[in-house]
């Protein structure tokens, strides 16, 4: 096997690779997220084919040895010399886990931890052995830890070089992606009051680091009945309400709200569908916007700085 080098975004790959094991994790229940911390490149330069089959990889063992909870992906960096970067990546689950005896044959070609694994699970015992020689190919190293009934965590490094160049989506039809500029210098008002209503533990974490990364913090309701309570409480600038809640969902939550409050806060949708009569049902709900789900970071300080004057009301 050869590495291509190019220049791609990291959160791109990140989100095509969890878009893989969606839907299984959605027949079974499972929350799916993914974090990065502040000083992670945006861009790199590596092979973004194989580095999403080791999280493909990694990420469907999760799945599929995980009946309830969540799995979610973490990455952090180190800077070496020049442009160089450490990268690691933690994929973490809720799910059966290893006993510390067995774990020494995780890596090993076809070999699984016993072999009721390979009747129940199914699987040839090949991913993680193809997975390691890939990162060690991209000059990192990869492990686990685990306990039995406790879940997992898999680890892996990669060594990579970052750059300022600004990153061509092809799907974007040669219009330049402005990830790379999202970051703390943008003109925010840190004043704007934001209510995350999400019941999705992973993605309130989520969106409350890319909050934190634009220069804000949110309070945190887990439901539209929560939403109701908290602007009892006290007001707020923007609502960035999850349309699909348990016990009263977002489109619910927004009607209470204008029905009580008309020139309430701005309510901003977070829907995982960007059909246009999805669209539409937000609005006439009373919403004022809408994000696509997951959430990206540049979406977000989007829609925040439409609405950042409120700050100053």
């Amino acid at each position: 096997m050869e590495l291509e080098r190019q220049s791609f975004a990291l959160q791109n790959c990140i989100e095509e690779a969890i878009d893989i094991v969606a839907v299984n994790a959605s027949e079974k229940g499972l929350r799916l997220g993914y974090s990065f911390e502040n000083d992670t490149p945006l861009v790199i330069i590596g092979d973004p084919a194989r580095l999403r089959q080791i999280l493909v990889n990694l990420l469907g063992n999760a799945v599929k040895f995980t009946e309830k909870g969540e799995v979610s992906v973490s990455l952090s960096s180190l800077m070496l010399e020049g442009s160089s970067y450490d990268i690691h990546f933690a994929i973490r689950d809720t799910g059966i886990g290893i006993p510390q005896n067995k774990a020494d044959r995780l890596f090993q070609p076809f070999s699984q931890v016993d072999a009721s694994m390979a009747r129940k699970y199914g699987g040839t015992g090949l991913g993680l052995a193809i997975s390691k020689r890939l990162v060690e190919m991209m000059n990192g190293r990869i492990w686990a830890e685990s306990e039995a009934g406790k879940g997992s965590t898999f680890h892996f490094t990669i060594q990579v070089e970052s750059t300022s160049e600004e990153y061509i989506d092809p799907g974007n039809a040669g219009k330049s992606s402005d990830l790379p500029k999202i970051g703390l210098d943008n003109d925010f008002s840190p004043d704007l009051s934001i209510l995350l209503a999400e019941d999705n533990t992973v993605n309130q974490k989520v969106t409350q680091k890319m909050l934190k990364k634009l220069g804000f913090r949110a309070d945190v309701a887990a439901n539209g009945v929560e939403v109701l309570q908290a602007l009892e409480r006290q007001a707020y600038d923007i609502v960035l309400m999850d349309v699909q809640m348990p016990e009263m969902d977002g489109l619910e939550a927004t009607k209470a709200i204008r029905q009580k409050c008309s020139d309430g806060p701005k309510i901003i949708a977070m829907t995982a569908s960007a059909l246009k009569g999805d669209r539409e049902m937000c609005l006439d709900a009373g919403m004022d916007d809408y994000i696509c789900k997951p959430v990206r970071i540049q979406d977000l300080a989007r829609v925040l700085k439409r609405y950042q004057s409120l700050a100053q009301i």
